[in-house]
């Protein structure tokens, strides 16, 4: 088994000095890693070139993110595949190590993940489910710095629709685990720190996710996205109605109505 980790950057030097770094510094030394550079103008070319870690590396310029990591898979040649991209960093100096022995079989294994603020600031470490479905998608995806996919899923299902410039890592998973149902696995390690400055980050793209992410979901789960929405409308509904009714149950004029005899509003 042998493990590729796959680095995308863009004019972000030193983003990528810090996860040169963070791969530098890993116990376990046995993974082939690749850098995919978009002609970068900032010094990050001679960075790579001078990087002793770097097994393969090219700097041409793409059409965008997924572009890129597409030219990553197409070199790598690891049984899993790991991106972590320019600016993310792995948790520990061990994590590598601490992995390695749970990549046996499963298609997709994923670990959790810790969200940083661009200034530095520490927001949480987010736990992803054991359990992976539609309802789970059709919110939130896995993290792909924290996610080893096998290679043989992109030469059998294709690699990442560049069509779409924000959500194609969430198409794919979406696809390959519940269309597909390729097999999956939750591992309890935290494997990488995420800093919150990227293009899935920034509010100003949001419009484009929402959007991308409904062309998708008509094209290929058109019943389901359908019916859901409807759910989530109602299931937003009656959330609201519940903390309303929680409010006026723990306010004085809940307990002097229930002593004046007025049953309660779910009765």
């Amino acid at each position: 088994m042998k493990l590729s980790i796959i680095t995308v950057n863009l004019n972000n030097i030193e983003g990528l000095k810090n996860t040169l770094e963070s791969v530098r510094k890993q116990t376990y030394k046995e993974f082939e890693y690749i850098v995919i550079d978009g002609a970068s103008t900032d010094g990050s070319v001679e960075l790579i070139k001078n990087s002793p870690i770097v097994d393969s590396w090219i700097s041409e310029k793409d059409t965008g993110v997924y572009e890129a990591m597409n030219k990553g898979i197409e070199k790598a040649s690891g049984d899993y595949l790991l991106f972590l991209n320019s600016g993310d960093l792995l948790f520990s100096n061990n994590v590598i190590e601490a992995v390695i022995p749970k990549l046996i079989s499963e298609a997709i294994i994923y670990g959790d993940i810790q969200f940083v603020e661009q200034d530095g600031e520490t927001l949480d470490t987010y736990y992803f489910p054991e359990n992976l479905s539609f309802k789970y998608f059709f919110h939130q995806s896995l993290g792909h710095p924290s996610t080893f996919i096998r290679k043989d899923l992109f030469e059998k299902y294709g690699k990442y629709e560049t069509n779409y410039k924000i959500v194609a890592d969430w198409v794919f998973f979406t696809r390959v685990i519940i269309k597909e149902q390729v097999s999956t696995k939750h591992i309890t390690d935290v494997i990488s720190i995420f800093y919150m400055d990227g293009m899935s980050s920034d509010p100003k793209n949001r419009d484009t996710i929402e959007t991308e992410r409904k062309t998708f979901l008509e094209k290929e789960f058109s019943l389901f996205h359908h019916d859901y929405v409807q759910y989530f409308k109602l299931e937003d509904r009656l959330t609201k109605l519940e903390n309303n009714q929680k409010r006026l149950q723990s306010s004085k004029g809940f307990r002097l109505l229930k002593a004046l005899g007025v049953k309660k509003f779910n009765e």
